[in-house]
């Protein structure tokens, strides 16, 4: 893939959401053209993979041919390829699955436009390279939420609507607080020309308020301790699907952009990482645990699954923590963002499999409270196998997926002796694994009672959605059997999110890249900048390209 084609993974699903509008009575093409794009989009994203992955290049493209740091600058490295290429397996297998199980009403009027602006938000947000742009791919990202939200417009669903909506609008109207404060302070919003400014030590001492403010946006948005409150009573509320589109999509968006920002933007300073390391190792334990004690106490299959997309937050937490801690040493910090970034692409795939799940489980049984079903077994064999194998590497059981994240973040954690952290996290899978196993023996392998006895004795047309399901099972079966070469390319983005030293290079050229080591085992200085250059952050840049 050229430099000048990831510009393709904010035109392709633009593309697709106006010609899916003009399709709107067409909802036929609308499925057919729909999957085009998206199937393109996966194409595309495998391509800037394998491009990038195998040597840790990163593709720019500068939007107009302005240079960074005053035009738009767009850059693909290999953490961003890792977050496309699972995104589009998602939003593929989504798509799938509601083509297949969504009635006439749901899939009718706009759902399928604002399905692929959705996506456009989701991938623009993941290779954009300066702050303001990813304000605008949020908002895009945002709006269609609040549309697809909508969808089914059940009384609950509209009620939590007005919180969702009313939540975000507080959380963009910080964000762009922060970003007019950013820019007063360092005259430059390009992430490549902040990063570059803490490698050089110059970011100056009042950006450490707006730093910790930016913590709070992402926080909200990603829904950390105390910010998980709207989380919870919402997304049960929706159709299975689009509940399993945004647990696999929105929340990880929020986690991408902190290991961005506080990982690679932030990291190499240490007046930075000496105040936000300890709140985010903290902040782990405690979402971790008090989010899976919120799951082991719910008894319905989707309140379950919404606040385990909290806990298991709290692991990719303490990945970014870790990284930045002063006293780690270096390979333990990409051990830990290694970690982190495997753990992301894992809970995409596996929460957005287990909330389709969970849609199929009302389709057979008629309801998903616990103490209303039972007896899924031998109603649909292949249902409980997909579910059990995904909910196990939830847990994370040898040999899946979510064990081998977890091993490497407890190995990144004890070896950097990091034990509180470290006995949250092991605690908090055994109460995943407790709580996934509840699902399995009231709603699996229990005696039908409730609904479930009154269906009639034809099977409900569950097969297509079966699909999009059996895809991300294979997926995350992938990861597990296969998480050396996974895991390889995850160590790749993380030796260049902890030395941004090429990423710089690729977005500002030579001339303004300052070389970087980082020093091993120094609480007091993790990075020393070999070689600083003046700049006046407020003087040179006076204006900026948006």
């Amino acid at each position: 893939m050229t430099q000048h084609q990831i510009v393709l993974f904010v035109v392709l699903p633009m593309a697709a959401g106006i010609v899916t509008t003009f399709l709107h009575r067409y909802r036929q093409a609308q499925r057919w053209v729909g999957a085009g794009f998206l199937i393109a989009n996966m194409v595309f994203a495998f391509k800037a993979l394998a491009t990038v992955a195998p040597t840790g290049a990163v593709l720019v493209s500068q939007m107009g041919n302005w240079l960074a740091p005053f035009g738009i600058t767009i850059a693909v490295d290999t953490l961003s390829a890792l977050m496309l290429t699972m995104a589009s397996i998602v939003c593929f297998c989504v798509f799938l699955y509601c083509a297949f199980q969504f009635d006439r009403d749901q899939q009718g009027g706009f759902f399928h436009p604002m399905f692929h602006l959705l996506i456009m938000g989701v991938q623009w947000s993941f290779i954009t390279g300066d702050f303001f742009n990813l304000f605008v791919a949020f908002e895009i990202m945002l709006m269609a939420s609040y549309a697809i939200f909508c969808v089914g417009t059940s009384k609950k669903q509209m009620k939590q609507a007005y919180k969702y909506v009313l939540l975000n609008l507080l959380g963009s109207t910080m964000f762009v607080t922060c970003l007019g404060l950013i820019y007063g302070q360092l005259g430059t919003l390009n992430m490549a020309d902040i990063t570059r400014l803490a490698m050089d030590d110059k970011l100056p001492t009042s950006s450490l308020p707006v730093i910790a403010m930016m913590l709070l946006v992402f926080g909200g948005k990603t829904a950390i301790f105390p910010l998980w409150y709207w989380l919870p009573d919402t997304y049960h509320t929706l159709p299975s699907a689009i509940g399993g589109l945004f647990a696999g999509l929105l929340t990880k968006v929020g986690a991408y952009v902190m290991i961005r920002v506080f990982v690679m933007m932030f990291g190499t300073s240490t007046q930075v990482t000496d105040i936000i390391a300890p709140i985010l190792l903290l902040t782990a334990g405690i979402t971790m645990f008090l989010g899976v004690l919120g799951a082991v106490s719910m008894h319905t299959v989707r309140r379950i699954l919404s606040i385990h997309i909290i806990s298991q937050v709290g692991y990719m937490l303490m990945g970014m923590g870790l990284a930045i801690a002063s006293g780690v040493a270096p390979d333990i910090k990409e051990m830990a963002v290694a970690g982190a970034i495997f753990f992301i692409m894992h809970n995409m795939v596996v929460k957005c499999c287990l909330f389709l799940c969970g849609g199929l489980m009302v389709e057979h049984a008629g309801d998903d409270d616990l103490e209303k079903i039972g007896g899924l077994l031998k109603r649909a064999p292949w249902l409980a196998t997909l579910f059990m194998i995904a909910a196990l590497s939830l847990a994370g059981l040898p040999p899946l997926s979510g064990f081998f994240g977890k091993w490497v973040l407890l190995s990144a954690g004890f070896q950097s002796e990091h034990y509180v952290v470290v006995f949250f996290a092991v605690l908090t899978s055994l109460f995943t694994l407790l709580s996934m196993l509840k699902i399995w023996s009231y709603g699996f392998w229990s005696p039908a009672q409730g609904k479930h006895v009154d269906q009639p004795k034809k099977r409900p047309m569950t097969i297509g959605g079966m699909w999009g399901i059996a895809l991300l099972v294979i997926v995350a079966l992938s990861m597990g059997l296969g998480a050396q070469k996974y895991y390889s390319m995850c160590a790749m983005a993380a030796k260049s999110l902890i030395d941004p030293t090429n990423y710089v290079k690729a977005v500002l050229g030579e001339q303004n890249t300052p070389e970087y080591k980082v020093v091993i085992n120094e609480p007091t200085s993790q990075a020393q900048p070999m070689h600083h250059e003046s700049h006046e952050p407020a003087a040179n840049h006076d204006s900026h390209g948006h």
